[in-house]
């Protein structure tokens, strides 16, 4: 979050053709410090956050909260508890899931993390060649299953579009008839929320660039940018490399 913060930023004071040096005296700083900031390696007081873009020209209110609601957002989140067993690039990927408004997702061949249910994910984590993953496999399911909070919450849910490939409807490697059929039951029973749209990409599709690999697309309220993950069983790309507990 400090790296996209500090994206931000950057990108408010160059469209205010604003020198790192000129930026940095608004605040007493020298342009060292707040080049870091800029690069995500230093904290900013959400004060100063509103300082800086004040003199960037920025003047909407509601802009300026959403922004400096993330440099003062330090409270504990639920995902801590489970800091022993996730990598903190998968944690970074949840922090952003939890602020997204929108997610987009494409996974051949299993259905996506935030469509599975208990028994599924377990049979998917297990499925690693990691013997770490599968050690900690009953903590990650935990995990996927409290992500979906995102899609049930009370308040300004989530709202999932996922691709789903008609491979995925079969029962994978070690996946039992009775979970897939509770696993289908739970797709159906999502499905019917607004906030969740679920399509299937039939077997006879011709080729597509999905066939390479999984993919989400997080979108955010603005000012924020959207973010790409691509990741895979020995991590990703994105924001920053994202190593997943297997097939998020």
């Amino acid at each position: 979050m400090r790296r996209r913060l500090g994206s931000l930023l950057r990108r408010y004071r160059k469209q205010n053709a604003m020198t790192l040096a000129q930026a940095a005296t608004v605040l007493g700083w020298e342009s060292t410090r707040l080049s870091r900031v800029e690069t995500g390696q230093y904290q900013i007081k959400a004060s100063e956050v509103a300082t800086l873009l004040e003199a960037c020209g920025v003047t909407d209110q509601g802009e300026i909260t959403g922004i400096t609601e993330v440099a003062e957002s330090h409270q504990r989140k639920w995902w801590a508890a489970y800091s022993d067993v996730l990598p903190k690039p998968y944690a970074d990927s949840i922090a952003l899931e939890e602020a997204a408004v929108s997610i987009k997702t494409y996974f051949p061949q299993l259905i996506t993390a935030l469509l599975q249910t208990p028994a599924y994910a377990h049979s998917a984590i297990f499925s690693s060649p990691s013997p770490a993953v599968r050690k900690n496999a009953d903590s990650l399911v935990q995990v996927r299953q409290a992500r979906k909070m995102v899609l049930t919450r009370s308040q300004n849910p989530a709202r999932l579009d996922t691709v789903i490939d008609e491979s995925a409807l079969f029962a994978p490697s070690g996946a039992t008839p009775d979970v897939m059929r509770d696993q289908l039951l739970g797709l159906l029973d999502l499905s019917a929320r607004d906030n969740v749209t679920i399509r299937v990409m039939p077997l006879g599709a011709p080729a597509h660039p999905g066939l390479t690999s999984n993919m989400t697309v997080m979108g955010f309220r603005d000012p924020w940018p959207p973010v790409v993950l691509i990741d895979h069983l020995r991590g990703g790309v994105g924001p920053s490399p994202v190593v997943v507990d297997t097939l998020r």
